[in-house]
């Protein structure tokens, strides 16, 4: 074991993280006005081995001050990125003022899951930032030689929903920034009204899936981000903790967490089938939190399956931080494929010149992995996506329509609506493990 930690050589990860506003669909009448990292809820997952340097670059795009606060241990004062860097005038600037930025310095002491959040009071209380989706996870693995073999690994943060919502019908409770209303019983009322077709339709909008196959390992990364206890329940599976009780079975397979608590747990799946999971105090189960892990036989055809949210790239040196969204999964031929990013043209773009524009407007994708790009037209005008080099051009775009480039070539590809100059995005291709 000492020769295989040895073995491993440290390195410098570096990773950039806008803070900007993002509006959540939560069902069919209510839309979530999120705080985020990087336009998702949660923020993207921040990877490194024990012994690296972890750089995190934060820009505030909202009109607050926001930071980045985590839970690593045995950094510098300056990077706390809490109220007493402004009491004590050292760091005074990771307290980050709207349209500013600030560098924050980690390192990764030992192995485990750690939680991420805004720290800022400006205007609301601490909570209430966190609670509008101003937080993420760290996941910081032993060495490569002895990382968990796993197939997947899959992020489930659990809480409450946030404050910023408009219309009706929203979860209370959710995870990853979606919650299903009225829980199991309310999906086998839609599956009783609208078949398979009206399922396939909530997932990764209001019903969180996550797709592996039999025989395979994979990891669940679990936290509660929320002000309540919450509990993590996978139906049919020995869950194995990782960090809290390492190697040892969660007893009744429910992961119990306080908040600010997590785990990362181990299962290796048996069965093929589509399984619940869920918070098991069954209260928020039923107002929100349930999700699905659709287990494809071994020899599971690959098809039309987009990856669910939060989906995992190996991160090396000086990479920086993706997101993928997702549409819809077939339940009903149980298979599996990987897509690319999507970004949204967003609404009023073409009106708002202090509109982002494209979100996100910087993404990262990897050679082999995801490195086909979807745009979709979500505004009510005409916009094109175009180049800068001349690489690639999407005529123009009408609203509802989308245009799809493969990038093919690792570089760095900026690119802008020809119709609205101040709209403006950043592609990031890179070699897989590079």
């Amino acid at each position: 074991m000492t020769s295989d930690v040895a073995a491993y050589v440290p390195v410098v990860r570096h990773y950039t993280l806008i803070i900007e506003g993002a509006n959540i669909q939560e069902g069919p009448s209510a839309v979530w006005h999120a705080w985020t990292y990087n336009g998702t809820v949660p923020g993207p997952t921040l990877y490194a081995y024990v012994g690296d340097t972890i750089i995190v670059t934060v820009y505030n795009h909202l009109n607050l001050i926001h930071s980045f606060h985590t839970h690593l241990v045995n950094y510098n004062f300056s990077s706390d990125g809490s109220q007493a860097n402004v009491i004590a005038g050292i760091g005074a600037g990771s307290m980050i003022a709207p349209g500013q930025n600030y560098t924050y310095y980690f390192n990764a002491t030992y192995a485990g899951i750690f939680f991420y959040h805004c720290h800022s009071s400006d205007k609301f209380p601490i909570s209430y930032h966190m609670a509008q989706g101003l937080y993420g996870i760290i996941m910081v693995d032993q060495s490569p030689a002895l990382k968990p073999k796993i197939a997947d690994d899959f992020v489930v943060t659990m809480g409450e929903l946030g404050p910023q919502v408009t219309g009706t019908g929203a979860a209370p409770y959710i995870m990853d920034g979606i919650g299903f209303p009225g829980g199991e019983p309310a999906l086998m009322n839609l599956f009783a009204a609208q078949g398979i077709s009206g399922v396939e339709a909530t997932i990764n909008k209001t019903l969180l899936t996550f797709e592996a196959k039999v025989g395979e390992t994979i990891r669940f990364d679990v936290i509660d981000v929320g002000e309540l206890v919450h509990s993590f329940h996978l139906h049919d599976a020995e869950i194995i903790s990782e960090f809290a009780n390492p190697g040892q079975p969660i007893p009744d397979a429910v992961l119990g967490l306080e908040p600010g608590t997590a785990d990362s747990v181990l299962v290796t799946l048996t069965q093929p089938g589509i399984f619940l999971f869920h918070c098991h105090v069954v209260q928020h189960a039923d107002a929100g939190m349930i999700g699905i892990l659709i287990v494809l036989p071994a020899n599971g055809t690959i098809t039309d399956i987009p990856r669910p949210a939060n989906t995992i790239y190996t991160y090396t040196q000086n990479t920086t931080t993706q997101t993928t969204n997702t549409s819809a999964i077939s339940l009903s031929t149980l298979t599996t494929s990987t897509q690319g990013v999507q970004v949204s043209i967003v609404p009023n773009a073409g009106t708002n010149e202090s509109s982002l524009g494209y979100s996100p407007d910087v993404i990262n994708v990897v050679i082999g992995v995801n490195n086909t790009v979807t745009w979709t037209n979500n505004d009510q005008v005409t916009h094109t996506v175009t180049a800068d080099d001349g690489s690639f051009d999407s005529g123009l775009l009408e609203p509802g329509q989308m245009f799809v480039y493969t990038f093919t070539t690792a570089g760095t590809y900026e690119y802008h609506c020809q119709i609205h100059p101040w709209m403006n995005g950043t592609v990031i291709v890179t070699e897989p493990g590079g």
